[in-house]
């Protein structure tokens, strides 16, 4: 079967994936250490870390080969935090329809502001944004992600409409209003770091875990 890219992780195995959003802001001390001057060098972007369960030698053996197939990070992958399986005042969902029956864990954008500021429709009525709640956004072909975390408390009206302030800043040269806005458990998509990856724990045949690092790709 041919591979489609970017591609999912493979489906068993692992432990932990968290996203981390990196800021890139630099200080460099003035007046004798009175003084800090803070200054953003590079766009913030989310890096992530990954690690499975102690794995039995044909299953390392596939997140090897999925490793090769990235090509050094060439080809892209896609991942969603492991801590956020659920939105936050959600906690006991296990799927959108325990959120609302029929629903697929998506909205749409009506407006994108520069300052972070995101108007959606199609929530579930009354829907709760919590602090910490990651958010994707969907556009295009191919498709372009881009990976968000709420930043303020919100909720939606009663006609599933809400107004949400997200960080870092909105890609507006890169989505439109009529986006879709992934709730449910949203991927970012991500370069491998080809000198991670690694086999812990020995070599073939014995037991061992595998662990890799990535950053975003919008």
């Amino acid at each position: 079967m041919a591979l489609t890219f970017p591609r999912p992780l493979p489906e068993c195995g692992l432990r932990s994936g968290t996203l981390t959003l990196a800021e890139n802001v630099a200080m460099s001390p003035s007046g004798k250490g009175a003084f800090a001057n803070l200054t953003q060098v590079n766009d913030p972007v989310w890096l992530f870390a990954g690690e499975t369960y102690t794995l039995r030698p044909a299953l390392r053996a596939e997140w090897g080969a999925w490793k090769i197939s990235l090509q050094g990070g060439l080809r892209s992958f896609l991942a969603f935090d492991t801590r956020r399986r659920a939105p936050l005042a959600y906690a006991g969902a296990r799927s959108p329809v325990d959120i609302k029956a029929g629903w697929d864990g998506t909205a749409n954008v009506v407006t994108l502001g520069a300052g972070g500021v995101l108007t959606l429709s199609g929530l579930p009525a009354q829907y709760r944004f919590t602090p910490g709640d990651r958010i994707g956004i969907e556009q295009g072909a191919p498709l372009r992600r881009g990976y968000y975390e709420v930043i303020d408390a919100a909720g939606a009206d009663g006609a599933g409409n809400a107004t949400v302030t997200v960080a870092p800043f909105l890609h507006t040269a890169l989505f439109t209003p009529d986006a879709v806005v992934r709730l449910w458990r949203p991927v970012c998509e991500l370069v491998l770091d080809w000198t991670s990856g690694g086999d812990e724990n020995g070599a073939l045949p014995s037991l061992g875990t595998f662990t890799f690092s990535a950053w975003q790709r919008i």
